[in-house]
């Protein structure tokens, strides 16, 4: 297994382990296995080894000639660093693969050396060890001092001299002047030595590739890659011969405890593999034909959102909703163009509950083969597939009937939860089934030929002539209770949410939409609104704007898309209120501001009927959105500062909207009473 290792060190004449001077023909020596001789002591140096190290010498172009001989190389390195604290040279140790025969080492340790230090203008000494044949590796001893264009030795470092705002040199608590001190090459940054590791790593990987070998080496850390084996320390050949000759060497004992913690972790891992493998042979899956993976994929990116059963069940009923806020509404391009795209996306969602129900049928024929699949529902076939993926194995048989009962649960907590998130789409589903409720008890009514003010006897004899239409009247009548009581939770609801933030408000003149309005400009707004601070509300700066715009221009982009780009402004366009508010601020700003021509096109282009997922009523959003059009067809021949249509609308909504007189408030009331016990009245006495 190729392995990885790139350390390295500098070498200075002060010994970091025995604080003794020491020479750089010394480590010279020890590395190339040559007998060198120090000019300034006359001390000769010589380590012999039992296989020779195979050297070489590299130099850059603009070094002199003599830089080619080892001794006389170092011995200059050792005139030119004087100082008692010098550096004199960098150090690397590096593994080599075993994998590759000894010439193929070779070549790869030349050209790496070349490249990566002697094309900077470094000497590069090196030596190939190979004392253990398992443990190949070359060190490089490398000059810190860079050559003059002509072959003079360089400096490692100039002097920048710090002066005051009057041009004076700065002194330091000496009194000399003081200076920064400028590295004239890149050798010493942590960066380059980094760039170093990657390059050997590359180059490792490169040359293994080139010969055939299936094998990889990684210059990050194991940390750094999720491994969780500990990295073993270079011996070196001194700590080896002393544990041949049973010398106790630290270095060789502390390899052996963490190879012995490193087989620990070989052992759990392939323990976990062996788990994981198991695990996934027991695993429970969804298995779609490739046909069907490819119309889901398809109905995904037409649909703009992941297809399951979750998704698709909020879409129908969206999809619901929507289509009922929309019927009532004057016919015309626009509501043609919605009911084509409803249409289409029903369409697609049919094609998708029957890829789902297929997929589960079969996952249900194969897991539970005596289970009769046709007594069950679609809610409950997915349930099945569901509770079976997420247990990891096969239901019992009573798990297996309670499916039912939870897929009912389910639904149930699924409608309670569109309550809470869309209140305001949920009174309107109930205004429009009232309005239902209504047609068909006024055409039974007729039959029955009773009303709300017929006597007991009059409906007594009507249920015994007509029992089945009279069944239905009380069935219609107990549905209107329900919900009545559901439109008064959610008035609830929404006062809870108005007191809260509107205190001096008296919401008992807010309709639901209104109340909804309010509440979603406290939203978009990120603050509640008052008479005096509607004026000054703003959201975004002009060049947020800009934008955001810019953004919602690009037709390619999805609703997703939109909204990653959109995050650091924090606009959600899956809320039509919000882009409502938005494209109004926009509005205000062309009337105060010289904004250009196209981007008044851009914002006539925000549409939050089409671009929203409907989530609240789209008669009024139409309404509001038309307002602002023709405002800003307007804007541009006024000289006005726009009030903004959104800003018109909350304004009037917290306006003193009190009575003329406590008789014509009392008159209202009754009314209103009126109108709600006639819906009401009819439901005990039958």
């Amino acid at each position: 297994m190729a392995i990885y290792h790139f350390s390295g060190q500098i070498m200075s004449r002060i010994s970091k382990d025995t604080g003794k001077p020491k020479s750089p023909l010394a480590c010279a020596a020890y590395r190339s296995g040559d007998k060198l001789v120090d000019e300034i002591d006359n001390q000769s140096f010589y380590y012999k080894r039992d296989i020779k190290p195979v050297t070489h010498i590299l130099t850059p172009s603009n070094a002199p000639e003599w830089t080619s001989d080892r001794q006389r190389l170092w011995n200059e390195v050792n005139k030119i660093e004087k100082n008692y604290n010098a550096q004199f040279a960098r150090e690397f140790n590096v593994a080599l693969p075993i994998e590759l025969t000894n010439e193929q080492q070779e070549k790869l340790t030349l050209e790496f050396c070349k490249e990566a230090f002697v094309d900077r203008g470094m000497v590069a000494d090196i030596a190939i060890h190979r004392d253990d044949e398992n443990n190949p590796h070359f060190h490089v001893m490398l000059t810190v001092r860079p050559f003059n264009p002509d072959g003079s030795w360089g400096v490692k470092a100039r002097r920048e001299y710090k002066f005051d705002e009057y041009g004076e040199h700065v002194l330091d608590k000496r009194g000399k002047k003081s200076f920064y001190k400028v590295d004239t090459t890149d050798w010493n940054k942590k960066e380059t030595f980094n760039e170093w590791r990657k390059m050997w790593a590359e180059k490792v990987n490169v040359c293994l590739k080139e010969n055939g070998i299936n094998e990889s080496v990684s210059h990050l850390s194991n940390e750094d890659r999720g491994i969780e084996y500990l990295p073993t320390i270079h011996e070196g050949y001194v700590a080896r011969k002393m544990e041949k000759k049973g010398i106790e060497s630290e270095r060789v004992s502390l390899n052996k405890k963490i190879k012995a913690y490193n087989k620990n972790i070989s052992d759990l891992s392939k323990f976990k593999e062996r788990k994981k493998r198991i695990e996934k042979e027991q695993k429970f899956v969804r298995r779609f034909s490739p046909k069907e993976k490819q119309q889901l994929s398809y109905i995904a990116k037409e649909m703009k959102f992941f297809i399951n059963y979750k998704t698709v069940t909020e879409r129908k009923e969206q999809l619901k909703s929507w289509k009922r806020s929309i019927q009532f509404t004057t016919n015309n391009d626009y509501k043609v163009k919605q009911l084509s795209r409803i249409d289409k996306e029903e369409e697609l969602l049919k094609a998708a509950d029957e890829i789902l129900s297929n997929e589960s049928e079969r996952f249900i024929n194969k897991y539970y083969p005596n289970w009769d699949i046709e007594s069950l529902t679609f809610d409950e076939k997915l349930l099945i597939v569901e509770e079976t993926i997420s247990a990891k194995r096969v239901l019992t048989e009573e798990e297996l009937d309670q499916m039912e009962e939870k897929s009912i649960q389910l639904k149930f907590e699924y409608e309670i939860e569109q309550i809470y998130a869309n209140p305001y789409a949920f009174a309107m589903t109930l205004d429009h089934r009232i309005s239902s409720i209504m047609i068909e008890k006024e055409r039974i009514e007729k039959i029955l030929k009773v009303s709300a003010d017929s006597s007991q006897v009059k409906l007594k004899k009507a249920a015994m002539e007509h029992p089945m239409e009279f069944k239905k009247l009380r069935k219609l009548i107990k549905d209107m209770d329900h919900i009545f009581e559901a439109k008064d939770l959610i008035n609830e609801l929404y006062d809870l949410q108005i007191n809260n933030l509107y205190p001096n408000i008296n919401i008992n003149k807010l309709s639901i939409q209104e109340k909804d309005f309010l509440l979603s400009g406290a939203e978009y707004y990120e603050q509640p609104i008052t008479k005096e601070t509607i004026k000054h509300l703003k959201r975004y700066t002009v060049d947020e704007q800009i934008g955001i715009l810019d953004i919602l221009s690009q037709k390619h982009l999805d609703v997703n898309q939109n909204n990653i780009l959109l995050k650091k402004y924090n606009l959600n366009i899956d809320n039509p209120h919000h882009l409502i508010f938005f494209k109004d601020e926009c509005l205000r700003s062309v009337s105060e501001y010289p904004i250009p021509e196209n981007y008044i096109k851009l914002i006539k282009e925000i549409d939050p009927v089409t671009e929203a997922i409907n989530k609240a009523d789209y008669e009024s959003i139409i309404n509001i959105d038309e307002n602002i059009n023709k405002e800003l067809n307007e804007c541009k021949n006024s000289s006005l500062n726009l009030l903004g249509v959104t800003h018109g609308m909350l304004y009037g909504l917290l306006q003193d909207r009190s009575y003329s007189s406590k008789k014509q408030f009392e008159e209202d009331l009754k009314t209103k009473s009126k109108k709600k016990k006639k819906y009401r009245s009819n439901g005990p006495s039958l």
